[in-house]
């Protein structure tokens, strides 16, 4: 296996040769650090504790729960017309072109239309809902499907209503307006419709029978709107929450949502590792035998 690897080498064309240490080398250089980014991104998935919705700290989380999608209204796929919260499309055509010829049925897969949705899904834990923002997230998804139509091959990856996730990411909660602010916009409405229906205003509120509101008479429908307000927005209100996954704000932490468990994607990440430093030191050793082949160093 040796000795063929190091006569096809030598065989080459200076071109060609060329063109192999370029591409080991790169390979060298891009493996290296990979293996350690594989090797990170594992440890922090197996270090960072499961958070419940409810009660989880601000910050970087991990939660695992049900996919939902937002206001009961899933998303239709674009190839296969699936029901789901979220999904990533593409549409590749087969060109001939350079080495790839139609004789040899052999052709490059160029991507000619891609869409992925950006919108925002539920993870459902049992405990409370939080809003997952995928646009810069690394989407791990269960059920994919390939089809070829002539030159074109489609290829979907969907995430399906109620399928199990893992997430990993940047844990917010926006507080809702407080009980006093409801109360000033309830009332700011009620007076906005009360301008709208002029005549109902000066029913109400024309004390002096003049046909018109004055001052004294707009500040009596006013604290009558508060008063309104008041009675409509209960005693114990209690602002809403709402709970966003974002992007981490540190980039040396992941932000992952995925369809695959953290025991199993620790252990792909852990082969990647290994396969990553095995790249390396083959690519590393491949380029230095070509070095010594080309130069004689």
């Amino acid at each position: 296996m040796i000795d063929a690897v190091l006569n096809f080498t030598i065989n080459l064309d200076p071109d060609k040769f060329m063109a192999l240490l370029v591409v080991s080398f790169l390979l060298c250089l891009i493996s290296l650090p990979a293996g350690f980014y594989f090797i990170r991104h594992g440890r922090i998935m197996q270090d960072t504790p499961t958070s419940k919705i409810r009660s989880a700290s601000q910050g970087f989380v991990e939660f695992k729960g049900r996919a939902r999608s937002i206001d009961d209204k899933p998303l239709r796929a674009p190839g296969t017309k699936t029901d789901c919260v979220w999904y990533d499309y593409k549409a590749e055509q087969q060109q001939y072109k350079g080495w790839f010829s139609p004789g040899n049925h052999r052709g490059k897969w160029i991507t000619v239309a891609e869409h992925r949705s950006p919108f925002s899904f539920y993870i459902d834990d049992g405990t409370g809902v939080c809003a997952i923002d995928p646009d810069a997230a690394t989407v791990k998804a269960k059920f994919t499907n390939k089809w070829k139509q002539g030159n074109y091959r489609y290829i979907e990856s969907r995430i399906e209503e109620g399928e199990m996730i893992y997430c990993l990411g940047q844990f917010e909660t926006h507080q809702g307006p407080s009980r006093q602010k409801v109360i000033k916009e309830t009332a700011r409405a009620s007076l906005n419709q009360l301008k709208k229906n002029h005549k109902a205003l000066i029913q109400r509120f024309d004390a002096n029978s003049d046909g018109e509101i004055d001052l004294d008479e707009w500040n009596t429908a006013r604290s009558a709107a508060r008063v309104q307000a008041e009675k409509e927005v209960d005693d114990d209100y209690v602002p809403t929450q709402h709970h966003v996954l974002v992007e981490p704000f540190s980039k040396k932490n992941p932000y992952i949502v995925s369809c695959f468990g953290e025991d199993e994607l620790t252990s792909r990440y852990r082969l990647y590792s290994v396969g990553s430093f095995a790249t390396f030191l083959t690519t590393g050793v491949y380029s230095f035998i070509m070095v010594v082949i080309r130069w004689g160093i």
